[in-house]
């Protein structure tokens, strides 16, 4: 009996060897590669198209000026009009164009007694308000231009701003891509 019992041993001892010693049973496995393409990112800018230009429109007149030389009085109204591009490629895009407020600096009270507004148009792609101001591009791919009318306009009945300048020079637009809705 002693043989069976050292063979029987050995044998457990074997089989637990064979177990534990990790990578002695294999187990099947296989992978395989897939035809399928890259993916790329689309794009979106935005960029001027013209210098823009500066025209009086008070009272419906209609007169070319540099706002640097000009002394803006209460019921005066000042037009800046600019063809800017967007350059879009990608599916889905949804952008909104408006002016950005922090780039108008100057007298605090001037800059409040002041009402600002733009307006967009275009013949190369899909323009909309959302809110005063903004406005939702559904750019194509390639390159559609944008006219941008901004007006800034000091109420006759301003009583505030007196002597006071803006820095107009620095009027930027803003194009930021927004989730598509359904």
């Amino acid at each position: 009996m002693h043989k069976l019992v050292t063979g029987t041993i050995a044998g457990a001892v074997g089989v637990a060897l064979l177990l534990g010693g990790a990578g002695t049973f294999a187990l099947w496995n296989a992978d395989a590669s897939t035809a399928a393409a890259r993916i790329s990112s689309g794009t979106l800018s935005l960029r001027t198209a013209d210098a823009g230009a500066w025209t009086d429109v008070t009272k419906g007149r209609s007169a070319s000026i540099d706002p640097a030389q000009v002394l803006m009085v209460p019921g005066n109204t000042y037009r800046f009009t600019q063809t800017l591009a967007i350059d879009a490629t990608g599916n889905d895009l949804v952008a909104d164009l408006t002016y950005a407020p922090q780039s108008i600096t100057g007298d605090a009270d001037l800059l409040a007694a002041t009402t600002k507004t733009l307006s967009v148009t275009s013949s190369s792609t899909s323009i909309s308000e959302t809110s005063p101001g903004t406005f939702e591009v559904r750019p194509t791919s390639g390159t559609a231009t944008v006219q941008v009318v901004f007006t800034i306009a000091l109420p006759e009945s301003a009583t505030t701003g007196q002597g006071g300048t803006l820095d107009v020079g620095g009027l930027a637009f803003t194009l930021k891509q927004r989730p598509v809705t359904v």
